[in-house]
């Protein structure tokens, strides 16, 4: 790919800047608890229905929403709440339906860690004034907000993309296009890195952008990949980023990167 001084990077969220720290059981206990923090939520405002109607019809719902995508990957949080509440007739703000998915998934993002060196690579990067943002494969647009919020990374990424919000999933490279708009720049001034080939770096390479692979080695995804994107560096570091991004700023002879560094009041 043709080199080109870096004016932006957007990065993966889980397995990238971030990740839960426990194990599978403990997860699945964690979503056990968050449902029933949504139903008390949910009766809080005023839901007419027992925790075990409403444990059922969530249940309903959740599998059949399954059934028509395939992959729990594929699942809208949103929408699956939303057609819960239909069947009781349970009219919802806005606001309420937010705080209804922070509380489920409250239970999983108590034990939501940032990687080491995630925090320490983000803030050098803003220093040198890039933008930064994420791009995350995700159930729920509230879900990634937090989770970045909780990890202390917020006040540095500007967007935040999801697959939830954007009715997308990486590697389609709209998620990308988005934000290098909204920046107002060229693609071969973005790098997008990530932990997955499939996702992160041909959805990069879709969009016209550079990808970087990090911590490849521990994403299972990886191994069964058959597609043909080659990752225009490696690292298995994140603390190793900014180094290789001032390296390929050293290699072209042109940088007019603007002062776009900053971090925002949260």
């Amino acid at each position: 790919m043709t080199q080109a001084p870096v004016y932006g990077v957007i990065f993966d969220l889980m397995g990238t800047l971030a990740s839960y720290s426990g194990t599978r059981a403990e997860l699945r206990a964690a979503w056990e608890r968050g449902a029933t923090a949504l139903y008390r939520d949910l009766a809080a405002q005023g839901l007419p229905v027992p925790p075990a109607t409403f444990a059922d019809a969530l249940q309903t719902t959740t599998a059949a929403e399954l059934a028509r995508h395939g992959s729990p990957r594929e699942i809208s949080v949103a929408a699956v709440l939303a057609a819960t509440l239909r069947q009781f007739d349970f009219p919802f703000t806005a606001e309420q339906f937010v705080a209804a998915e922070r509380a489920y998934f409250g239970p999983e993002l108590d034990e939501w860690r940032v990687l080491p060196g995630a925090v320490e690579a983000v803030e050098a990067l803003n220093e040198e004034g890039l933008r930064l943002a994420v791009v995350s494969n995700a159930p729920s647009h509230v879900f990634v907000e937090e989770a970045i919020a909780r990890v202390g990374l917020r006040p540095y990424l500007s967007p935040v993309m999801s697959s939830a919000k954007a009715g997308a999933r990486k590697p389609d490279p709209r998620l990308f296009q988005a934000i290098i708009a909204d920046w107002q720049l060229r693609p071969e001034n973005v790098v997008m890195v990530g932990d997955g080939l499939a996702a992160d770096i041909a959805g990069a390479h879709a969009a016209g952008m550079r990808g970087v692979l990090v911590h490849g080695a521990a994403n299972a995804d990886n191994a069964g990949y058959t597609g043909d994107a080659v990752p225009d560096a490696e690292i298995t570091d994140i603390a190793a980023l900014p180094a290789l991004i001032a390296r390929w700023q050293a290699a072209v002879e042109h940088d007019a990167r603007p002062e776009t560094g900053f971090i925002e009041d949260f």
